[in-house]
Parts: structure tokens; sequence; C-alpha cells
């Protein structure tokens, strides 16, 4: 009898996957130049250039794109009027921005790893323009006082505010004197925020009918909380990358779908909010919002009267056109919405770990010819020890036969 031990040897192979980068990339950052109808941006590659530059969203559009350039130079020039380059009306600072999202693809038809995105923002500050309303107040019935509200952030030395009092205790002496007092009103800073159901965080990643809170707020400037303006939120339209938008509040501030968004309700002068489900264009996969919000002074008994104080339930109006002295703009930041039948949590950093643990830094990766000769070995030593087990195990066994004398 033979015992015989029979071993088998298993080889794991793990290679990490090392994907060949493009041999190009960007020598410095792009150099931005605003003009008066378009924005240009301009840079330097490593490499010849055999990619796309290009507005997001809008790559199917040859005016919005700059196509392989052969060289190391690339320029693109997105004129305002086209690529739906978003325009909003700043309040603080005062002035228009506009703004577009540019892509830069190395790769003449996919994105990779190594394309960059830059959000450009050209601002055009307006010339100090003051908003006055006169207000005629009865101080006695020979004087009579006319008071100037100046809306805007101008200012003034120290030596004209002292000459102004001067002359404001001289002619207070005059009854029959005319009298202006200047108020230099700063404008609040406002935004638009699309917060959780909990309104503690904003949304980045959302589920098709998923609850979330819609809120404009604007902030005194300075420590001095109180403000003489009322907010009124209106001409709010939803939008995507392409350039697609729908109204969901009209030029009076009220709510043109009830279905999407009901009436806004205003918690304060300078806030004001309203919960919705969340929503998205048909096979698109990001939305935001931007509304104009009017600034008007308070009442005399310091109360808010708004134009969308008496809404109907339900209003279809028209997109207004025009933009009022004291109108200004908020965009809200852009949501990724995800479809009913998709998780509602992103899996992409789990999938990254899982991955990355599956793929250890201390595997070992060699090259298709190593491993095909390694294999080869290693099933013609495995077969070697088959073949030799199975010949001792069926050999005829010697018999010794001894002779008798």
């Amino acid at each position: 009898m033979f015992h015989y031990l029979t071993t088998t040897l298993t080889v794991l192979l793990i290679c990490k996957y090392r994907a060949e980068q493009i041999d190009n990339g960007l020598q410095e950052d792009p150099q931005i130049r605003c003009g008066s109808e378009s924005l240009s941006i301009n840079f330097k590659t490593q490499g010849a250039f055999e990619g796309h530059v290009y507005v997001k969203g809008h790559y199917s559009m040859k005016q919005c794109r700059t196509d392989a350039t052969l060289e190391p130079k690339v320029n693109l020039t997105v004129s305002y009027s086209a690529c739906d380059v978003i325009r909003q009306r700043s309040s603080n600072p005062k002035g228009i921005m506009m703004t577009a999202t540019i892509i830069i693809s190395f790769h003449p038809m996919f994105i990779t790893k190594i394309d960059k995105s830059y959000k450009v923002q050209c601002f055009y500050a307006e010339s100090q323009k003051t908003v006055t309303q006169q207000l005629n107040v009865d101080i006695a019935k020979e004087q009579e006082k006319k008071i100037f509200v100046m809306v805007g952030d101008e200012e003034s030395d120290g030596d004209s505010q002292t000459s102004g009092d001067h002359k404001k205790l001289h002619k207070l002496n005059d009854p029959s004197t005319e009298e202006r007092i200047n108020y230099n009103v700063p404008l609040p800073d406002c935004k638009y925020r699309v917060l959780n159901e909990g309104r503690n965080e904003e949304v980045a990643f959302a589920t098709v009918g998923q609850i979330v809170y819609h809120e404009w707020s604007c902030e005194a400037p300075g420590q001095n909380q109180t403000s003489p303006f009322c907010v009124t939120v209106h001409s709010c339209n939803v939008k995507d990358e392409t350039g697609k938008e729908v109204q969901i509040f009209d030029e009076n501030g009220c709510a043109v779908d009830k279905y999407l968004i009901n009436n806004l309700e205003y918690s304060s002068d300078l806030t004001g909010g309203q919960l919705s489900q969340v929503f998205k264009f048909a096979d698109q996969p990001s939305v935001f919002f931007q509304c104009k919000i009017r600034l008007g002074l308070k009442d005399e008994d310091g109360s808010c009267t708004r134009s969308s104080d008496h809404c109907p339930v339900t209003l279809r109006g028209k997109r207004s056109t025009t933009t009022g002295e004291n109108d200004f703009d908020v965009i809200s930041q852009t949501m990724t919405i995800l479809d009913i039948d998709e998780p509602t949590k992103s899996h992409k950093k789990t999938s990254e770990h899982q991955f990355s643990k599956l793929f250890a830094a201390t595997d070992v990766c060699v090259s298709p010819t190593t491993a095909s000769g390694i294999v080869v070995f290693v099933s013609s030593l495995l077969l070697v020890c088959l073949i030799s087990s199975f010949l001792l195990c069926f050999r005829h066994q010697t018999v010794k036969v001894k002779l008798a004398p």
C-alpha cells in the first residue's frame, strides 16, 4: 500500500487597472476677458489641443464651442445673447452678473478625468444712481420740510456731513426756509436657497417627489437689523442647463401652477418661502431656479403691502418682460434630480470604496505575456502531478516468488 499526498496549487492574479491618460493638460489657469457683448476664455495647453471647449449644455451649438485647434492655444468667445448665458441683476454690489459654465475636454469624443470645468462670471457695475422719494411733512402751519429718502450706498466724508449739520441748524431758525434731509439707505443682500424639509441644509441631490423648502431671504447690512424695505418675490422660472425654462411665479408674485408650488408665505418683511415637491424636466439631470426680488418701502404704519397679497388660488399669468428700478435677480443652487426608479442616495463613494478594496495597494500587476507564461507553467505542473498520482495508484504490484531448493 502506498500513501500519497496530492497538492493543488491555486494562483490568484489580481492586477490593478491603470488606464493610460491623455498626455495633455493646461499650462496655467485660463484667462477671462469680459467684453461689452460677450466673454472670452483663453488658455494654453501642454500639447496640441485635440478636444473641445464649450458652454455646458450647448455642445451641439456651433457658436457655443471651439473644436480641436491642433495647436497649444485655444480661445472661445461666447455672446451674451446666445448659449443661454445667465443674466443676474445684483443688488449688493449693484450691477449685472453674466455667468456661464465652460467645459474643457481634451478627448475628441468623451469626457475624461483630466477635463476641466470653470464657472466664468463677468460683473458689470452700474454707475451710482440715487433713487429718491419725496415726502411732504407738515411741521407747523408756517413751516414745511421736504424729506428725501435716498436709496443706495453713497457715502459722504466727515467734513461734508459736518457742514451739512451746520446748514441744517441754520435753516431751522428760519421757518420760511425749505430744508432737505437726506437719509442714505443701504440695500439689503438677498439670496435664494432650496433646503431640505427640515430647513437646515441646502439640497444638492434629490428625488422626484421629495419635499423641499424654497427660501428667499434678505439681510440688512451692518449691525442694524431693521430695514425700511419689504421684499416681493416674483417672475420665477425653473431652468435647466440647456436653456429650457418654465415660469412658476408671475410678475405679481402669484403661483402659476399650484401642482408645482403654491403661493408664497412671508414670515417677515424680508423673508418668504414655500414647501414643494421636487420636479424636473424629462431626461434632464439637473435644474435650478431664478427669481426677481422687488424692494419696496414699508407703509407709514410699518406694514408691507405686496402685489401678491390678493393672489387667487391658481393663476396663469403672462411672463413679465419689464424690470423695475428696485428689482434684483436671485438664483438657487443647481440640484441633480434623480428619477423615481433611481435610488434616493448616491452610492458613488461606496462603490469607489469597494473598488479600491478589491484592488489593494499591495497587489502586483504583471504584463499579459508574463501572466500567460505563469498560467501555462502552473497548468503543466498540475497536470504532471495528476498523471504521476494516477500511475502510482494503478501500477501493477511486483510479486516475488521464492523457489524451493
